[in-house]
């Protein structure tokens, strides 16, 4: 079994940490870099981690894995309601955040952080690994940790779903909800850098696609990319359900498509359980749901460096985003 000794894990100090301890006042122990790819997490993840590398994984699990603010949320209700015969009923009744619980949150999120939280909040926030570990099969997961530090998923035959997004609409949407969420007092420019130079937790996002693009062909993975979510939602549901081993007519297909329509699905209560905690703006974590968005923020400066670091990110691989 690994564990977390087994790893190089090196902790942000220097000018670094003083500048990230200003952007990120509420990451109060700083952050760390492990691995051979230096992933960034917060301290908690050197007390926690061996949670996570040695993880009980059962064969019928569905994971659900992605860079933050890459559709997580749409995928997972979309995921969860084709891999439940699309029980409707349970999904209005139930949070998201139960049926397809984070199992993250608890290692990368301060004990103080929840104070304001309900008990039932507590149980799943705090205790997020082992109220997964607990759950009743088939049990479906969400986690932003990458693949590299997930052996015991990866070594398993269980689904694994991976969605990809754009990475210039994706720090639009994760500048957005860290400072709507008050977790980051930098400017756009300044979360633009950050992104770049891998100073963001669960960074380095290329890293973080690349490894689940590089295992794509294996039976029990699905690669979705956000843009053709959005693009052809009813084309994708049939992709899902195929990999599911199930059939749905039209009807349950445009029901379904109808049901994570973006302005439906930001009124669902079931999934913006930020919103509903008064913790934040209903457009805040459900946003707009389009893709291209980054062209209303970015000043041509910042395109052409975001240009120039992906063409470098991706020619070693054949991984390319859909226009």
């Amino acid at each position: 079994m690994p564990f977390l000794k087994d790893l190089k894990i090196e902790r942000v100090e220097g000018e670094l940490a003083i500048t990230l301890s200003k952007l990120y006042p509420k990451r109060v122990r700083g952050f760390v870099k492990v691995g051979e790819k230096k992933w960034c997490l917060p301290y908690k993840f050197v007390e926690q981690g061996d949670k996570i590398l040695n993880f009980e994984t059962r064969p019928d699990d569905t994971w659900i894995i992605a860079y933050p603010r890459s559709g997580t949320t749409l995928t997972q209700e979309l995921i969860w309601l084709v891999g439940n015969d699309m029980n409707f009923d349970e999904a209005y009744r139930k949070p998201l955040t139960e049926r397809v619980p984070f199992i993250d949150i608890s290692l990368i999120r301060e004990d103080e952080l929840l104070a304001s939280s309900t008990s039932n909040e507590q149980k799943i926030t705090k205790y997020s690994v082992e109220f997964v570990q607990n759950q009743p099969s088939p049990r479906f997961v969400k986690s932003h940790f990458p693949l590299d530090l997930w052996p015991t998923v990866v070594n398993n035959d269980c689904k694994i779903i991976y969605v990809a997004r754009n990475p210039k609409d994706v720090v639009v949407s994760w500048y957005n909800l860290l400072r709507d969420l008050n977790q980051y007092q930098g400017n756009f420019e300044q979360m633009c850098n950050d992104f770049i130079n891998n100073h963001t937790m669960w960074a380095p996002y290329w890293e973080h696609v690349k490894s689940a693009w590089a295992i794509r062909h294996k039976p029990n993975i699905l690669f979705l990319f956000y843009e053709d979510l959005t693009k052809n939602l009813s084309e994708n549901i049939k992709k899902v359900a195929a990999f599911y081993d199930k059939t749905y007519n039209n009807e349950q297909i445009a029901k379904l498509t109808e049901h994570l329509n973006i302005e439906n699905f930001r009124k669902n209560s079931m999934v913006n359980q930020l919103e509903q905690a008064g913790r934040i703006k209903p457009e805040s974590f459900i946003r707009q749901g389009k893709t291209g968005n980054w062209k209303e923020i970015f000043t041509p400066e910042l395109e052409k460096k975001f240009n120039e670091w992906i063409v470098d990110n991706l020619k070693d691989t054949d991984l390319v985003f859909p226009n």
